[in-house]
């Protein structure tokens, strides 16, 4: 269930909205993230992904 309320909403789960999250995250900003799929398709759409947002990802 979504909050009534949140400060960004990210809509897309893909490397930059996952990316963005974590900034948002580490920054303290509320933030919801939204993606029309219940899962991950562990694919990319992005042509290309910088060395950074891979980076932020690296667990």
């Amino acid at each position: 269930m979504l909050p009534d309320t949140t400060e960004v909403l990210v809509i897309g789960a893909g490397p930059t909205g996952l990316a963005l999250s974590i900034a948002l995250h580490q920054a303290g900003v509320d933030h919801v993230v939204v993606d029309r799929l219940a899962e991950g398709l562990n694919t990319s759409r992005a042509g290309v992904i910088h060395a950074q947002t891979l980076e932020t990802l690296e667990p």
